[in-house]
């Protein structure tokens, strides 16, 4: 005769918590990491649009007109004020009402960057602000002061970067975040739209070769308003030709809830995402 095997009540109970628990705090670092990744994909892209606003060839010190298109658009203009050598300067990427770039994004408003010194010299720090910006479905507000520090052993660019009060919304969502972040130029600091490093012409291709690394920490509110903070563990990969990280790890940690670590995986151009809390390997895209 067969025999039912019945559970003690508190055990299903327990365990029916058990697994309803898990699920949601593995929910809960998804949430925070892919909103993470849109907070640095996003301010990734504010440097790339500086860069592509910023002719590499003459300093802005050396610029002599007052405004000019933004590389690879025919409806974003750039201003400069004021001309010659005094500083700081004020740059301000116009995009207007809508303006689609080559990578096939719309970003409209204003990117406002005020110059201590030219771009590519040490120790100058452009603090960066925004007028109804909008890059795509998100609407970006908070500042955002990056700063040359030289180069590292290898020569290449690097950069600290204090990005504060940040407000990244879309639809009825939206992300606070904070963060100290290490940029490192790794590939295509020597090329830009106009020039490469023999005096060829590249145009766009001298601007989406490049490739930067990201290290640091952050905090903020995910989407569901739980904080959260992050450290990245291995730096986190970026090239301009992808909207999305290539390469990298990072521990994100909600508060009252278990850390994950997110791999981004090893250069891919793809949403695809994994996390491990716990000993367990969940997958998940952005």
């Amino acid at each position: 005769m067969n025999k039912k095997l019945i559970l003690p009540i508190a055990l299903v109970v327990a365990t029916s918590v058990f697994i309803s628990g898990c699920k949601k705090f593995v929910h809960q670092d998804i949430k925070a990491a892919s909103n993470s990744s849109v907070a640095i994909s996003t301010f990734n892209d504010v440097f790339e649009q500086l860069n592509s606003a910023v002719s590499y060839e003459v300093a802005l010190s050396g610029m002599t007109n007052p405004s000019w298109n933004l590389h690879g658009t025919i409806c974003a203009d750039v201003t400069l004020s004021p001309l010659g050598t005094t500083f700081p300067k004020t740059l301000t990427i116009d995009y207007g009402t809508g303006c689609i770039g080559s990578d096939g994004v719309s970003r409209s408003g204003k990117i406002m960057a005020i110059f201590s010194g030219d771009f590519r010299s040490e120790n100058t720090t452009v603090n960066i602000s925004f007028e109804n910006f909008t890059n795509g479905q998100y609407t970006v507000t908070g500042t955002d002061s990056v700063t040359n520090t030289g180069t590292d052993a290898n020569g290449n660019p690097i950069f600290s970067e204090v990005i504060r009060d940040v407000t990244i919304s879309w639809n009825t969502q939206e992300i606070l975040w904070h963060a100290d972040l290490n940029r490192t130029w790794l590939e295509g600091d020597t090329t830009n739209f106009t020039t490469d490093t023999i005096g060829g012409t590249l145009g766009l291709a001298g601007l989406n070769d490049d490739v930067f690394t990201l290290s640091g920490t952050a905090i903020g509110n995910d989407s569901n308003t739980h904080p959260f903070s992050l450290e990245v563990t291995q730096p986190l990969v970026l090239p301009t030709s992808c909207k999305w990280i290539t390469e990298g790890m990072l521990i994100v940690s909600p508060v009252n809830f278990n850390a994950g670590t997110v791999d981004y995986g090893t250069g891919d151009c793809d949403k695809q995402v994994t996390i491990e809390v716990d000993g367990e390997v969940f997958n998940f895209t952005l």
